[in-house]
């Protein structure tokens, strides 16, 4: 029978129909969770959908049940047998129900299973008062659906923005046992904002009480919350024993601030704070760690790190950039250490760069200051820098430019050194493009002036000027062929080039040096037009550069294997030199720059450059890394690096570093670097890692060389180096609040961190 009555309740509308609609009987228990790796995903509480209700108005209940009997008198309606009660996005599921027409409630008794898009509920009966616009069920089970949390609660209230538990438990945990939960004498969680808040709570661990906490406000998704994230304790030789505890500010979508304070037994009491923003037009960043006082250290000099990094769009042409950090002395990140430099890092860089930039038209306007850490020659600060770069071609095909320039350095120890340089550089070139060859030849010339403060200690002059042709030309032959082996099919390319060029020998000796340096002479460095960065010094040229690259492919087009190799040949010797005499070229050829890369598999690779001299039948530098990686989660990277005369000493180092699974449940890295010409290990660190579904323990051990830069200026004779000794452990919660870095992330905390250093294209 089917009847519809009028309300004067929340639901003005109600749909009743008396159907055999099988022998689906409300259940206490769920079906089996299924299993996905580690986790189960729970089974919905809900022991299947309610069927909808065809042609429902928007504020009508529709009601399915083996039976029903209205009583007009009273204007109850009691429904029994596989009841099923249908009104918007809630349903209920019981086998006895009674509507009161008058008021519009509903009460249920015997078990009822529940849902209203955001919570599943299993309970022992049932009441709405629509008065209160709230459902009320006690005796329940509940599941947020979307969120994985779950629980119990003596009696469970639900209206349309909040649910409320009391007498009840919260979890993240699929297990019928949790690893974790809450117990709480409520809990009110809202569905709009996606977070919880529990008054006179006790958290679990392993049905173990470990906190009570009077009030407590704790996310149910992932999106962000206010609030403090889980603490990490670590111990040292250095710093003692630590704690650092972040709370976490959730200002508004595109901002947010993290206040973290880190207790160091050894040195005191650290705040550190972290202010992120976003808009559509760009972002940026403001860190700052503070320590008033170092208890460690003899003085009562605060010690502390900034930075600054933004990035702006002005419009389609003009973009800004800057990128700043600074530390309040050069042993700052040695001590305390920086998730922005490393401990390894000997200077810091800032820069404040504006860019303008059309189809022809690129224009910089930037300032660069450089902090070195330690007793080096300071460097100059550019105080500013505009250059900008102007191309066009021809119908004939040639490319005309001008490159220009103009500087301003200051020493940033003594305020009377400084320098304004202007430059200007014309050039010329004629590029043919074919797919079996391709040739480049270019004709420049760069005029360069400077203003600058005369010494006559380092034989700096106080007007210099300089001008100098370049004349370049490039070829490459580009070969191919198709060959087969053991079966397969290949493709090889090879591609032999080389390069003449020639620049006239000027003096320079007058000219101070600001920003220039010597490059790397690896295989590209050698076809390149100059020996040194910046425009203090251009050396002078007569050489050829000759040199091939070789790589196969598979029929997949994926690249499996590179070979290159070069070498320059000098008609004439580079006179040209930096501080001293080690910079210019007095031999009639360069170092063979050889670089190969393999992919021996789907997860095996093999990479190696060396620069070998062949006047002196030596390696100059090296460096060669094996390597297994399946994924983040697995690889294992052997090294070995060595370079000969520096400060005449050589480094010969072997390196490991790994992340391995060991089981679903293990992870371990690992990270170390041995010096082989001093017998020692620089730098280890050891971490395991163990991850359940709801939680995760983390375990971190080091030992790394205490680069202690002060005291290498005191006594830069030292004897054997000082080591710094440390242990970390770290508890997540899963749920709560997480720390999402992998532990491959870890290896970049050390000394040396870990680098990709394949280049193959795939």
């Amino acid at each position: 029978m089917s009847r519809r009555l009028q309300e004067r309740s929340w639901l003005a509308v109600l749909i009743l129909t008396s159907t055999a609609y099988g022998s689906v009987a409300a259940q206490e228990t769920s079906a089996p969770a299924i299993y996905t790796g580690l986790c189960p995903i729970p089974a919905p509480l809900l022991s299947q959908p309610i069927q909808p209700f065809e042609n429902l108005p928007a504020e009508a209940i529709g009601v399915r049940a083996d039976g029903a009997d209205i009583d007009s008198e009273t204007q109850l309606a009691s429904y029994f047998g596989n009841v099923e009660v249908h009104y918007g996005q809630q349903q209920l599921r019981t086998e006895n129900a009674q509507i009161n027409q008058e008021t519009g409630n509903i009460n249920a008794s015997g078990a009822t299973q529940f849902t209203d898009g955001y919570v599943q509920v299993q309970s022992e009966n049932f009441r709405l008062n629509s008065g209160e616009n709230r459902a009320y069920l006690s005796g329940a089970r509940y599941q947020m659906s979307g969120a994985g949390a779950r629980g119990r609660a003596e009696v469970l209230s639900i209206s349309p923005a909040e649910v409320l538990l009391e007498g009840s438990t919260f979890t993240t945990c699929p297990e019928e046992e949790p690893t974790w939960q809450l117990s709480a004498e409520t809990i009110a969680i809202s569905e709009n904002e996606a977070f919880g808040e529990a008054w006179n709570a006790k958290f679990e661990l392993f049905g173990v009480p470990v906190l009570w906490v009077p009030y407590l406000n704790f996310p149910v998704t992932d999106e962000r919350k206010s609030g403090f994230l889980f603490p990490t304790i670590r111990s040292s030789q250095k710093n003692g024993f630590e704690v650092e505890l972040p709370y976490y500010f959730n200002i508004a979508p595109n901002m947010d601030a993290t206040l973290a304070p880190r207790y160091m037994a050894e040195r005191g009491l650290q705040l550190q704070g972290e202010y992120r923003y976003l808009s559509q037009q760009g972002g940026g960043e403001f860190n700052l760690a503070y320590l008033n006082e170092d208890d460690s250290l003899p003085t009562d000099n605060s010690r502390f790190l900034w930075r600054v990094e933004h990035e702006q769009q002005w419009s389609e042409q003009w973009r800004s950039y800057v990128n700043a950090i600074g530390v309040s002395d050069d042993d700052y990140l040695n001590d305390i250490g920086s998730d922005f430099a490393g401990r390894a890092d000997a200077q810091l860089y800032r820069q404040v760069q504006a860019n303008y930039l059309t189809d022809d038209w690129q224009v910089t306007i930037r300032a660069e200051d450089f902090e070195l850490l330690g007793n080096f020659r300071s460097p100059y600060r550019t105080l500013p820098q505009a250059s900008s770069f102007y191309t066009f071609t021809d119908e004939l095909g040639l490319e005309y430019s001008l490159f220009s320039e103009l500087s301003h350095f200051r020493n940033q120890d003594v305020s009377s050194d400084y320098a304004t340089r202007i430059h200007l550089e014309p050039q010329v070139k004629f590029a043919v493009e074919r797919p079996a060859y391709d040739w480049l030849a270019e004709v420049g010339y760069s005029y360069t002036r400077y203003d600058q403060q005369a010494n006559i200690i380092d034989g700096r002059t106080e007007n210099p000027d300089r001008g100098l042709p370049t004349v370049r030309w490039r070829g490459r032959l580009n070969l191919e062929r198709d060959f087969e082996w053991n079966g397969t099919e290949y493709h090889q390319t090879l591609q032999p080039q080389v390069q003449y060029l020639y620049v006239p020998f000027r003096d320079q000796t007058g000219i101070g040096i600001y920003d220039s340096t010597i490059m790397q002479d690896d295989y590209r460095g050698l076809f390149r037009a100059r020996r040194f960065t910046g425009l203090d010094r251009i050396a002078d040229a007569n050489q050829v550069t000759v040199g091939a690259s070789s790589s196969i492919f598979d029929a997949q087009a994926q690249e499996l294997a590179r070979i290159s190799l070069a070498q320059i040949y000098y008609f004439e010797d580079s006179r040209t030199q930096l501080f001293d005499d080690s910079s210019a070229v007095m031999t009639n050829r360069s170092d063979i720059a050889l670089e190969t890369r393999f992919r021996l598999s789907d997860s095996w690779f093999f990479n190696s450059a060396v620069q070998y001299d062949m006047e002196l039948n030596r390696t100059q530098k090296s460096q060669t890394a094996l390597e297994y990686r399946k994924d983040n989660m697995n690889l294992v990277q052997f090294s070995h690096r060595n370079v000969t005369n520096i400060l005449d000493d050589n480094i010969e180092q072997l390196g490991l570093q790994a992340v391995v699974e060991l089981s679903p449940r293990w992870q371990m890295a690992s990270n170390w670097y041995y010096d082989l010409q001093n017998k020692r290990s620089n730098d280890a660190l050891l971490a395991l890692q163990y991850s359940d579904c709801c939680w995760a323990v983390r375990f971190s051990a080091y030992r790394r060389i205490n680069r202690n830069v002060e005291q290498q200026l005191i006594d830069p004779i030292a004897n054997a180096p000082e080591f710094d000794n440390g242990i970390s452990v770290q508890f997540i919660i899963k749920g709560l609040g997480s720390d999402d870095r992998s532990l491959l992330d870890m290896l970049e905390q050390s000394l040396f961190g870990y680098r990709h250093p394949f280049h193959l294209s795939n």
